[in-house]
């Protein structure tokens, strides 16, 4: 039976970074990967190392409210084509784990699959406000096998002290680990975790409850156009919505305003938004097939102003 290990966490968490991770330190594993991503325009997948692993992205829409018959249908096709032999799924930011995971409690695939796992990812860093703002954050850790806590070099003693008794009471049967530079995943693979007596314990919270996503506001951005540097710094510093829980995508800008030894005409950067840091990082990467030529910006939030936020960034384009 092929394990199956569920990866969740809150947007921004470092998911993605952590699937990476995985990937590398188990080189004898053959992964088939399943990326969900909230929006309809897929960038998480596209951050995952081509390392010959079996992948397949479902965007637009939380896995926990994809048919569970499409779930099935996916992960059937991965364990069938023989070429995996362990699956991950990385579960959208705002996805429920508990829904997704009876999934596979309830249907074994004839015993072609079994549960092993499901891990939360917690960024210490912005935990305490996202899980002010989204009842999802906290849904996420009470669900979890295993808890691992994120960017806790960032954080202040005291409050990885509160947000650990914090776990510890919400969720005092998981496993509390600390990713750091020498975190082995290793210890995330074959956990042998999983109980499907934590379905039972859902049932009834799931038959009444609404998912906290139908109020979450998505903003696409995407264009051919090249960006200016200089208008996209001010759009940033200074008319970024403020409802904005995570942003992520790719730019293409003008390599000619940026003061950088270049010939080209133009280059790609991932841009990142969690918490108050902003990144914006010169991209590269190993896929054979990528584009570089369509600016891509996913923003998430509640109340947004998608119109305004689009005329806004309609206008850093050269």
């Amino acid at each position: 039976m092929i394990p199956i290990t569920i990866l969740t966490g809150f947007l921004g968490s470092g998911k993605t970074t952590l699937v990476n991770k995985i990937i590398k330190q188990n080189p004898e594993i053959k992964f088939g990967l399943i990326i969900n991503e909230f929006g309809e325009v897929g960038i998480d997948g596209q951050l995952v190392e081509n390392s010959g692993q079996e992948m397949v992205e479902m965007s637009n829409g939380c896995m926990c409210c994809v048919v569970r018959k499409d779930l099935l249908e996916t992960v059937e096709k991965l364990v069938d084509s023989g070429k995996v032999d362990y699956i991950l799924i990385e579960a959208s930011g705002l996805a429920e784990p508990a829904p997704i995971a009876q999934t596979f409690a309830m249907d074994d695939l004839n015993g072609k699959v079994k549960m092993d796992s499901v891990i939360c990812l917690i960024d210490a860093l912005n935990y305490r406000v996202s899980k002010e703002t989204y009842q999802i954050a906290t849904e996420q850790v009470e669900f979890a096998d295993v808890l691992v806590l994120n960017k806790t070099n960032e954080q202040t003693p005291e409050n990885l002290e509160m947000l650990n008794k914090f776990i510890k009471q919400i969720n005092p049967d998981a496993t509390v680990l600390e990713n750091s530079e020498e975190f082995d995943t290793r210890v995330l693979v074959e956990t042998g975790k999983w109980d499907n007596e934590k379905i039972s314990s859902q049932e009834d919270h799931e038959s009444e409850h609404t998912h906290e996503h139908d109020e979450v506001d998505e903003v696409v951005f995407v264009t051919e156009k090249v960006l200016d540097p200089m208008k996209l710094d001010h759009w940033i510093k200074v008319n970024f919505p403020e409802n904005v829980v995570r942003a992520k995508g790719f730019l293409k800008l003008k390599m000619s305003e940026m003061n950088l030894d270049t010939t080209d005409d133009h280059g790609l950067f991932l841009f990142q938004m969690v918490g108050a840091r902003k990144s914006l990082e010169p991209f590269t990467t190993t896929k054979t097939v990528f584009d570089y030529n369509t600016s891509r910006l996913v923003l998430i939030g509640k109340n947004l102003a998608k119109d305004d936020i689009l005329e806004q960034l309609e206008k850093t384009t050269v």
